[in-house]
């Protein structure tokens, strides 16, 4: 199940919340204040993959030199072979 990030307008609280994707559109209550006056926020997503000699590269999202995770792993930008 995904965990989408919101933002309550009532008390600028932003909270984590796991819904199933139909339910992405319904009400969410700040668990701060009890607020229904929510929004949720865009967040930015890594996808890797990993070829069989072990050297990771970025499919989808941030680049691999912007703090995106893989470095220092074997990325062949931000730790070349």
């Amino acid at each position: 199940m995904p965990r989408y990030t919101y933002r309550c307008e009532a008390c600028q609280t932003q909270f984590e919340v796991r819904k199933h994707m139909a339910d992405v559109d319904t009400d969410t209550l700040c668990p701060e204040c009890q607020s229904l006056e929510t929004q949720r926020l865009i967040s930015n997503v890594a996808i890797f993959s990993s070829s069989t000699n072990g050297q990771v590269r970025a499919l989808a999202g941030s680049s691999p030199c912007s703090g995106c995770g893989a470095a220092g792993s074997g990325c062949a930008t931000c730790h070349p072979r």
